[in-house]
Formats: structure tokens, C-alpha cells, sequence
């Protein structure tokens, strides 16, 4: 007792349909997923810690009096940043916790 071809290719293609449909489902289901919460900064792992100075005031304050001297690109900019950064963290107010 065979079953008939056409019995055989229908269950083959349910089947078919069925795994393509829990897949489908499946990858829906994957994309509506939040991404997992950033993890809380520390000393050691600041947030964007290689963008972190261009959020910064005392960063943009410094960048901005060293465009208008129009300082160029390279050590004296660079040593201007540094000083200039140095004296905003000196005459920062303390932090009040």
C-alpha cells in the first residue's frame, strides 16, 4: 500500500509552508526585541569615552578660543587644548553631591 504521488507532494508542501511560516514568525519576532540596556558607565568604562569631549563645555570653550586665534592643526593647538583644558578643570566649581 503506496500512498499516491500527489498525496505524498501535498504533505511535502504543507510541511514546507509550515516551516516557512514558523520561521517567518520566528524572525518577526527576533526584529520586535529591545536591545538590551547599556551597561552603567564607571571609571573604567565611561560612556562613548572616545566621544566624550565634544560634549563637554569646558572641550568646546577651549576649541572655539583656539579657532578664533586660528591656531592650526598640530602641537601648538594641541598644546593650547591641553593648558586651556587644564584651567577649566582647575577653576571648575566643586561637584555638590
Amino acid at each position: 500500500m503506496t500512498r499516491p504521488l500527489s498525496t505524498a507532494l501535498v504533505q511535502a508542501f504543507l510541511f514546507s509552508a509550515l516551516a516557512a511560516a514558523s520561521l517567518g514568525v520566528n524572525a518577526s519576532a527576533v526584529a520586535d526585541d529591545a536591545p538590551p540596556p547599556a551597561s552603567a558607565p564607571t571609571p573604567d568604562n565611561p560612556p562613548d569615552s572616545g566621544k566624550a569631549r565634544h560634549h563637554n563645555p569646558a572641550w568646546a570653550a577651549c576649541k572655539k578660543q583656539a579657532d578664533d586665534q586660528k591656531l592650526a592643526p598640530g602641537d601648538a593647538r594641541r598644546d593650547f587644548m591641553k593648558g586651556c583644558m587644564k584651567s577649566a578643570k582647575e577653576s571648575a566649581p566643586p561637584a555638590s553631591s
